[in-house]
């Protein structure tokens, strides 16, 4: 049987999704962290919520991550580019 971190269940997809979401709509992904690479800001930004557990087992965090990034698409076809 698998132990967890305490502060943390196993993720669903729902809980990847919103946390991605989440972090999109965060000071971590706006021009203020700018200098951070993305895992540097996705980790701060978890850390900064509490999920520790998360933030330090590799396989949930590179789950997230790639969710971040996924969402990070999304919004950059979304949004009209002016030329």
């Amino acid at each position: 049987m698998a132990s967890y971190p305490a502060d943390w269940l196993p993720l669903t997809d729902s809980d990847i999704d919103g946390l991605a979401w989440q972090f999109t709509d965060s000071a971590y992904a706006d021009d203020t962290y700018a200098d951070w690479s993305l895992d540097r800001r996705l980790e701060g930004f978890l850390r900064q919520r509490g999920l520790l557990g998360i933030a330090e087992d590799g396989d949930a965090f590179g789950l997230v991550l790639e969710r971040v990034m996924a969402c990070i698409g999304a919004l950059s076809r979304s949004v009209p580019r002016i030329r």
